[in-house]
């Protein structure tokens, strides 16, 4: 039950690679979807656990349950936000070129100047200055720096003046950074076509909460660290009738981002109510709704309970009701294999690096 364990620990002690490259990595030759025996057998039996009373009692609000009045209040949060830069637009489509990406952020003087004020500020602790978007680019990988443009423009849209807010924010930010990483680590992983679309699902997954704590100030306590996924949900949907999904979906639709990435955003968090049972979407559909949602769990298992390796998480030994129904989705979508392949430590460098980058 440690598939997702990263193997051999005397590997923990390999120093990052510098800079942070990030080379398109060969489709790895032997990977199967397939889980053994013994893997079936470990599945079935975490999944015929008795639901746990709280994940019980929770009902899961979309768009669709929520009352004109309730919609008014969800639509009010979103008028209060600026349309962010139509750069915002381009990014959601990937620019995975580094060229492009470049010459994206050049566009923008203000937005260049912001970028590098960040990577070269103390959360990166660099060795060395980074004097050009080139040399970003370059030296983090396209991901990050796509995360650091993304943040940069939220940033301008959204507001956070209390130290509560901006700790939160950090804290969330910090979370979308990592799923990033770990999303394209997955996509590609199981050779899926674009990567980088699940990455950048994963960096907007959190738009929401970024989006409640400038509305609502006082929810910025509900990401301190320790915080869980439940917990934030439950208080979401009683304080505001909805929660960061219905938002991050209906925030991004706003926007005129793409129909596919609405759509991811409104079903990041079926699997932690919905039962394979009841969840009437395709099998495709319900293997990137697991994607993105292990994803975010990395993330935020980053953000807010300080994990410092990823080679220390297993997803299966997760006592927190925010995995309960993990084990069942893995057996039914056959992604049994995924979780063996990113034992391989080689398919987490980027994933850690990002960490070690952000002092996770």
């Amino acid at each position: 039950m440690s598939w997702f364990k990263r193997g051999d620990k005397k590997a923990t002690s390999e120093p990052p690679a510098s800079p942070i490259i990030e080379a398109k990595a060969p489709a790895p030759a032997a990977v199967t979807m397939d889980a053994s025996s013994a893997d079936l057998d470990a599945l079935a039996t975490l999944s015929a656990r008795k639901t746990p009373d709280e994940l019980a009692d929770l009902f899961l609000v979309m768009e669709e349950h929520l009352n004109e009045l309730e919609l008014e209040d969800i639509q009010a949060v979103m008028a209060a936000l600026r349309q962010p830069p139509p750069l915002v637009e381009r990014l959601s489509g990937g620019l995975d070129d580094p060229e492009e990406l470049r010459e994206a952020i050049l566009s923008s003087p203000t937005l260049s100047a912001d970028v590098l004020r960040v990577v070269n500020s103390a959360a990166f602790a660099l060795t060395s200055s980074i004097s050009s978007i080139e040399h970003a680019v370059a030296y983090l990988g396209t991901t990050m720096v796509r995360g650091l443009v993304l943040q940069s423009t939220v940033g301008q849209v959204m507001k956070f003046e209390t130290d509560v807010q901006k700790a939160a924010y950090m804290r969330i930010w910090r979370s979308s950074y990592v799923a990033s990483a770990t999303a394209q680590a997955y996509a590609t992983a199981l050779n899926l076509e674009q990567p980088s679309i699940y990455a950048t699902r994963a960096l907007l997954v959190n738009i929401g909460d970024l989006a409640l704590i400038s509305a609502h100030p006082e929810l910025s306590i509900i990401y301190a660290p320790k915080t869980g996924l439940l917990g934030r949900v439950e208080t979401q949907q009683h304080d505001v009738m909805a929660n960061s999904a219905v938002l991050s979906s209906m925030l991004v639709h706003q926007w005129g981002l793409p129909q596919d990435l609405c759509d991811a955003l409104r079903h990041s968090l079926t699997p932690l109510t919905w039962t394979p049972d009841d969840n009437e979407r395709s099998t495709q559909q319900q293997r990137d709704d697991l994607i993105l949602y292990l994803a975010c769990r990395v993330g935020d298992a980053v953000a807010y309970s300080g994990l410092k390796d990823i080679a220390e998480f297993d997803v299966l030994a997760q006592e927190s009701p925010d995995f309960f129904y993990v084990p069942e989705y893995l057996r039914r979508l056959e992604l049994g294999g995924l979780l063996r392949v990113l034992a391989d430590r080689s398919h987490g460098r980027r994933v850690q690096q990002i960490v070690d980058t952000f002092g996770g």
